[in-house]
């Protein structure tokens, strides 16, 4: 076996929090909760910490290197960026909004569950995202504004050896509205190189989109993949990471996944639309879902995988898009 060391990517640490909402009322919903929640959101987290007032544009204030809005919502470039990502209007958001469920009816007094994933130097912020999601059920989610309550906030320690054992910790309680333990930001744990199955088959969660030479495609192959996980986390990592070690030359990997070869592609596309109150238009936002088969030596890119199964891959993985599983001998962490 060849060494699996072709390329060492930097060092992400990522927060996991687990959301349960009540619902104050019967009420509808959207089957993709992702952009609404990630919409809501984000006008409650603003309305919150913004001392300026809605008048005042983002992108011209004064404020907005330390505000905690432009530093988790609304990511701006500050500094030039590195050859690679020249002409990156924004920073990638360092968050992943992860509904649970599809359900569009909610009794009184169900449960709406949701993960937030924060990423980088969002993890030290996560006080101001309970607060924001608070703030977001009270005012009401939905164009008919249902109201939830937020029962309690539980955060998740990826060294734990299970999930189901005790990796989820009791971080808020909702009825006392306090902090009720401390919160550690985990980084994923190295692979050592375990190898996959000889036929490795890669799972999409969620709908994938994936642009090539400016279009949505399901025809890709394995290097295409790993290029597009690669620029997200590489991304993340340069903007989100302070004095994260990045290597840019990252050519021999690329070769490497030329070696796979794609033994069964049973990929569907899956539409939805989301709502854009700055545009005032509905929006597409579908992707594909389904498996990928792989065939060949995936060793050299597990730490890739898994760090990619947190941090989700292509366009809108804000909102939950691009939600991956590989099928790894050893379970990889923070998995749900």
């Amino acid at each position: 076996m060849s060494d699996h060391k072709l390329y060492q990517l930097p060092e992400i640490t990522c927060l996991k929090l687990r959301f349960k909402l009540l619902a104050q009322r019967p009420c509808h919903l959207p089957a993709f909760k992702g952009s609404m929640l990630r919409g809501a959101f984000g006008h409650a987290l603003r309305r919150t910490v913004c001392v300026m007032g809605p008048g005042q544009p983002c992108d011209t204030c004064m404020l907005k290197r330390q505000c905690i809005y432009t530093r988790l919502f609304e990511t701006f470039v500050h500094e030039a960026p590195p050859r690679f990502l020249q002409g990156v209007p924004t920073a990638p958001r360092p968050y992943v909004f992860e509904p649970f469920d599809t359900e569009t009816f909610y009794a009184e007094g169900s449960p709406l569950l949701f993960d937030l994933l924060l990423i980088g130097q969002a993890t030290e912020l996560y006080p101001y995202a309970i607060y924001g999601v608070e703030c977001m059920a009270q005012t009401g989610l939905g164009h008919a504004r249902h109201r939830f309550r937020l029962a309690g906030v539980d955060w998740l320690q990826t060294s734990a050896a299970t999930e189901e054992a005790n990796g989820w910790h009791k971080l808020y309680d909702g009825q006392e509205r306090q902090l009720v333990s401390d919160a550690a930001p985990q980084a994923p744990a190295p692979t050592n190189g375990h190898a996959l199955d000889h036929e490795t088959q890669l799972r999409f969660l969620t709908p994938t989109r994936l642009k090539f030479r400016n279009e949505l495609t399901v025809d890709f192959t394995f290097r295409m993949l790993v290029f597009k996980m690669l620029r997200r986390v590489l991304e993340l990592a340069h903007f989100h990471m302070p004095g994260a070690d990045i290597n840019w030359e990252f050519h021999e990997l690329l070769v490497a996944a030329d070696a796979l070869q794609v033994m069964e592609r049973n990929l569907t596309w899956s539409d939805w639309q989301r709502r854009s109150n700055r545009q005032q238009t509905s929006m597409k936002m579908g992707g594909f879902v389904g498996t990928m088969t792989l065939a060949g030596e995936v060793a050299p890119f597990t730490d890739l995988l898994q760090v990619s199964e947190l941090v989700h891959v292509g366009k809108g993985a804000v909102f939950g898009n691009g939600k991956i599983r590989a099928n790894t001998k050893t379970p990889l962490k923070s998995r749900n």
